[in-house]
């Protein structure tokens, strides 16, 4: 069912794509080009980006890179109006997986091959010693292996189909990319099947990670959830603002000292800060980001069953560890199963937060990701 990735090649943040394949453009309709052309509504397989198999999605709104030999990551997710990629990219020198054996037993082996972006993380997120007999690190396996993959168009709109068998649990992963002729919106659809005898537990994390310029001092955060929890830090934990363990009222978080942070606001790119919140008792399942400066509103819709929190990671300037080194100003808005974040599955299964899928269940939830301004919300 798998394909093996192609060999790892060197390329610049800026060079999305390479010329492992000859370039062609693949229209919705071909026999209908020019309809499909005056839409601006494509999708495009005749790709790799740094050896891995790669596809775009796009219409007159947006421009999506996925990357179905990695994970089906989402790596490019452009508004064309301010021409903004609203995900952050990594700044270390990150390698595609290749053909070793995956996932590794090590939470620092996910770091090696992570671009940034958008992932799905499934059974796991966070990290973990052993899932319930299962060997993991950080974040599972699926967005370290290949998915099969098949493209769909369609007059109206254009689909990337993946799949995929987990390695190391009874899962089977399905999703679904749509973009739609003259919408702002790309549309998920994911299933996850348990295909053991067994009932097993899962965490399941749509992974964002958005950086400048659409986050920065000129935007805001709107997340409509009543609870905040602040991560529970370690004493090798550096560089937080905010008071750890604690529970507070949404956005406004107990500070380091007698100051409270409002999250909804975002500090200097200059800052050195590292933190990590979760939040939970949501009124709604969307979170949006808007940024005045740049007339750009970044929105993001899920079901809050099973997706019951949203973890928000801060690593703005202040991650001095691997592989981070306070090089990156970016934030993780993630819509997860269970919280929190570390003694997975201990700490998930004790809150009653942790999930599970019967012998043979299919569960599949929809998302959608917009963009448009701030005005327009």
């Amino acid at each position: 069912m798998r394909r093996s990735l192609a060999g790892y090649c060197r390329a610049s943040k800026e060079k999305l794509a390479n010329a492992d394949k000859p370039r062609q453009h693949l229209y919705a309709t071909p026999d209908r080009a020019g309809m499909a052309d005056a839409s601006h509504l494509r999708i495009d397989d005749s790709f790799t980006y740094r050896g891995i198999e790669a596809v775009f999605l796009e219409n007159r709104h947006l421009r999506v890179l996925a990357l179905p030999g990695k994970g089906g990551d989402v790596l490019e997710f452009r508004d064309k109006r301010t021409d903004v990629d609203v995900l952050w990219h990594a700044d270390h020198d990150w390698q595609a997986p290749g053909d070793a054996p995956l996932p590794i037993h090590d939470a620092d082996a996910y770091h090696d091959h992570y671009p940034g972006g958008w992932q799905m993380h499934v059974p796991v997120a966070g990290t973990t010693d052993d899932f319930d007999g299962t060997p993991y690190g950080l974040h599972g396996e699926s967005a370290l292996i290949p998915w099969e993959y098949t493209v769909e168009r369609a007059e109206e709109s254009v689909t990337l189909r993946l799949e995929t068998e987990l390695l190391r649990y009874p899962f089977e992963l399905e999703r679904e990319l749509t973009l739609r002729a003259d919408e702002p919106t790309l549309e998920i659809d994911e299933t996850i099947a348990n295909e053991g005898g067994v009932e097993v537990p899962y965490i399941w994390q749509q992974h964002l990670a958005l950086g400048p310029p659409l986050i920065g001092p000129d935007a805001t955060l709107e997340l409509p959830a009543d609870t905040g929890i602040v991560d529970d830090y370690g004493p090798d934990h550096s560089n937080n603002r905010l008071a750890g363990g604690e529970r507070f009222e949404w956005p406004t978080a107990p500070g380091i000292g007698d100051n409270g942070v409002d999250l909804r606001e975002f500090p200097p790119l200059d800052a050195t800060i590292n933190d990590l919140a979760y939040a939970t008792d949501l009124r709604e399942g969307r979170y949006a980001v808007s940024n005045g400066a740049l007339d750009l509103r970044f929105e993001f819709h899920f079901p809050t069953d099973p997706f019951e929190s949203v973890w928000y990671w801060q690593p703005l300037g202040g991650h001095d560890a691997y592989p981070f080194w306070n090089r990156n100003y970016n934030v993780g808005l993630e819509p997860t199963t269970a919280y929190p974040g570390s003694d997975v599955p201990d700490a998930q299964r004790a809150n009653g937060t942790l999930k599970y899928l019967d012998a043979g269940e299919r569960l599949s939830k929809s998302f959608s990701a917009t963009v448009g301004r701030p005005s327009e919300s």
